[in-house]
């Protein structure tokens, strides 16, 4: 006769947000780039159509660019041949969007860009940057409105 073991309790992990996280990072799937545009301008209260058609006629003329990394886009302006201002939308988690800003940042500098500028109201994207090692100086500033916006510089 064959004394197997008695069946293992469940482990209760399989339902847990846990779990529904380590499920959705090991995801493959990537969103349409412009739903992630979609869900970055309504979080932030914007007019899609109005933002999305400006963005397509900028990126027309040239002067705009996008890069992608995951389910993060780094939209970029040229402002000068060294020097972008940089603007991120991102539909990844935490680790992922750090894992896509070192990309962004390599990508960059190998296209010979010497800095990036940029302008938010989120003081957490400062921390990103330096999750991801990158060099950056933070300058805060009151904006039209009179609330605090960070101006993020960084470089090589």
């Amino acid at each position: 006769m064959n004394n197997l073991p008695p069946p293992q309790k469940k482990s209760g992990f399989s339902d847990s947000e846990v779990m529904s996280q380590v499920k959705k990072e090991r995801s493959t799937s990537q969103a349409n780039p412009r739903d992630i545009i979609k869900a970055d301008v309504e979080k932030s209260g914007g007019d899609f159509n109005q933002v999305y058609s400006k963005l397509v006629a900028a990126t027309q003329s040239g002067k705009t660019r996008i890069m992608r990394s995951g389910n993060t886009l780094l939209i970029y302006n040229i402002l000068s041949p060294n020097v972008a201002e940089v603007h991120i939308s991102t539909l990844d988690s935490p680790k992922n969007l750090i894992k896509a800003v070192k990309e962004f940042y390599q990508a960059m500098l190998k296209a010979g860009f010497k800095s990036a500028v940029t302008t938010t109201n989120n003081s957490e994207i400062s921390r990103v940057l330096s999750a991801a090692e990158i060099p950056v100086r933070v300058s805060q500033k009151p904006d039209a409105t009179g609330q605090m916006t960070f101006e993020l510089k960084f470089g090589a």
